[in-house]
C-alpha cells in the first residue's frame, strides 16, 4: 500500500513541477510580449509597470515551485519522504492568485477552473505524502 502512495506522490509531484514550468514559460512569453508591444500601446506608465511587476512575480514564483517540486520528486524517487510544506505553499499561492484574479479582473470560469485543478493536484500530492509517512 505504501508503494502505491509513494508512486502516486512521485507522479503528482512531477506533474505539478512540469505544469509550473509551463506556467513560468507562459509568463515569460507574456512578459516579453508586453515589452515588445510597449511602443505601440497607448496605456499609462503605471498600468504597464503594474503588469510587468505582476508578470515578474509570477515568473519567479512558478520557477521556484518548479525547482521545489523537482526536488520533492527526486527525494521521493529515492524513497525519502518529504515535508508537505511545499504543497501547502503551492496551494496557498494558487488560492491567493484566484482571489486576486477575481478582485482585479472579475469572475471568469477559466480563471478559476485551472487553478482549482492545480489546487486539487496539490492536495492529492500532500495526501499521498502524508499516507507514505504514516506507513
Amino acid at each position: 500500500m505504501q508503494e502505491m502512495y509513494l508512486k502516486q506522490a512521485k507522479t503528482i509531484s512531477l506533474i505539478i513541477a512540469l505544469l509550473s514550468l509551463l506556467q513560468a514559460l507562459l509568463a515569460i512569453i507574456g512578459f516579453v510580449s508586453v515589452l515588445l508591444t510597449l511602443p505601440a500601446m497607448k496605456v499609462s506608465q503605471t498600468i504597464i509597470r503594474e503588469a510587468l511587476i505582476n508578470t515578474s512575480i509570477n515568473i519567479i514564483c512558478f520557477l521556484l515551485f518548479t525547482v521545489l517540486f523537482f526536488v520533492v520528486y527526486r527525494r521521493l524517487r529515492k524513497g525519502v519522504t518529504t515535508s508537505i510544506i511545499v504543497q501547502f505553499l503551492y496551494i496557498a499561492y494558487m488560492i491567493f492568485s484566484v482571489i486576486l484574479g477575481i478582485v482585479n479582473g472579475g469572475f471568469s470560469l477559466q480563471g478559476v477552473l485551472v487553478p482549482l485543478m492545480l489546487i486539487i493536484l496539490g492536495i492529492a500530492s500532500a495526501y499521498s505524502i502524508k499516507k507514505v509517512e504514516r506507513h
